[in-house]
């Protein structure tokens, strides 16, 4: 009940932050720009969808008949194939961007920008306390430290939740008062190892979300070690938006060159929507791998953090 009570002070300062709000008003900005992209640049969906993936099949195999086509090409030439001739074959429409459900499908990919947020939050809600003298106060309670820690991180996990939800919820209303549910489709279909699957388009959406949760649970454990350690919110939201958005470029050259060691890096392992819908970038690695990896991982940001500050005396 003590640490409720925490994480509900540290909702409350949080919320009277105009920071929260200011990324709030951006997620709405995000759906709407990416509404008005939709509108101007997707053309209205065929009518006879079937004639058009029987149009594309028909293109692709004559792409991957032609010499000089890459190998990485044809596979991903061939998927399509595949994915078009089992949607012709079992009567399931594309997620077009024009509906209700291709609209969410859309939005929900621009949830790297939640991410930055939560990185933010992460990397202040400690730091900003040291800097503003703030933090003795805190600590004067009869509360022991590591709740009060945990609390902070407890509500940065809380927020970043209720971001998610609330772009998801936006981009559906938006999505069917703009567009409707005519010829939506709610079944979700991609190829996977060869393999095609079909599953409903919300479980779609909701892995994705929490994958991309477990992604935003693991850098925010990130920047609350750094900041933790630094007492400094600056370095700790450069690195881990450094890491956040260069690291897959990183572990993606490093593998080229040969280095077995990447799987072991925590950032090539957030992604566990390579394992659901897709196949893992690096060889050797699984989704069993992946969740060792992060675990050991958040065991010692959490460590590092918790440890540092039980030790560190305030001024």
């Amino acid at each position: 009940m003590q640490v409720l009570r925490l994480i509900q002070n540290e909702n409350m300062k949080l919320y009277k932050r105009k920071m929260l709000w200011i990324m709030l008003a951006l997620i709405v900005a995000s759906v709407i720009l990416t509404l008005v992209i939709t509108l101007k640049t997707s053309d209205s969906h065929p009518d006879n969808w079937k004639q058009t993936a029987q149009q594309e099949i028909t293109e692709n195999q004559k792409l991957m008949n032609q010499k000089g086509v890459p190998k990485a090409a044809k596979d991903q030439i061939a998927a399509q194939m595949k994915v078009d001739q089992y949607r012709l074959d079992h009567n399931i429409a594309p997620l077009f961007d024009d509906t209700a459900l291709g609209f969410v499908d859309n939005v929900i990919g621009t949830s790297g920008l939640i991410t930055l947020f939560i990185i933010i939050i992460s990397a202040s809600i400690v730091s900003q306390e040291y800097a503003w003298g703030t933090m003795k106060l805190v600590l004067m309670r009869p509360v022991q430290r590591w709740k009060v820690l945990l609390s902070k991180y407890l509500s940065v996990l809380f927020n970043a939740l209720l971001l998610l939800v609330f772009l998801g919820i936006l981009a559906f209303i938006v999505g069917a008062i703009v567009f409707g549910f005519k010829d939506t489709s709610f079944q979700y279909v991609y190829e996977r190892n060869g393999i095609i699957h079909q599953t409903s388009v919300f479980t779609h959406f909701f892995l994705f979300g929490l994958s991309h949760y477990i992604g935003m649970i693991m850098i925010a454990a990130f920047a609350f070690m750094v900041s933790t350690l630094f007492k400094n919110n600056a370095l700790a939201i450069a690195l881990s938006i450094f890491i956040e958005f260069a690291g897959s470029i990183i572990g993606s050259v490093l593998a080229m060159f040969g280095k077995n060691y990447v799987k072991y890096l925590f950032f090539v392992n957030t992604d566990l929507m390579q394992y659901i819908e897709g196949s893992p970038s690096i060889k050797g690695m699984t989704i069993g791998f992946s969740i060792i990896i992060l675990l050991v991982y958040f065991i010692i940001f959490m460590g590092v953090s918790f440890l540092t500050f039980e030790k560190r005396d305030v001024a």
